[in-house]
């Protein structure tokens, strides 16, 4: 939302409205370029690379075969009873 805000915002710079609006045109498009491609990339590789690098962390840890632990005192004394 705030970076739909901004965009609105820029249009009039970016469209170089009012007396020297020529020479701020082109750093209200710049503005809003950068907004729009850092929206996009936000929502959308930050996401990607996140899960991309996760599945790499979780998935040694599953790869491992489990350990059985062998019985101590008290499930022995649980079951003698």
């Amino acid at each position: 939302m705030t970076a739909t805000a901004m965009v609105i915002g820029m249009i009039p710079m970016a469209l170089g409205l009012g007396d020297g609006g020529e020479q701020n045109a082109p750093l209200g498009r710049a503005v809003i370029g950068g907004l729009l491609l850092a929206t996009v990339a936000t929502l959308l590789f930050v996401p990607v690379i996140f899960s991309l690098l996760h599945r790499e962390a979780v998935a040694p840890a599953t790869a491992e075969p489990k350990q059985t632990v062998p019985p101590n005192g008290l499930s022995e004394a649980l079951h003698a009873s």
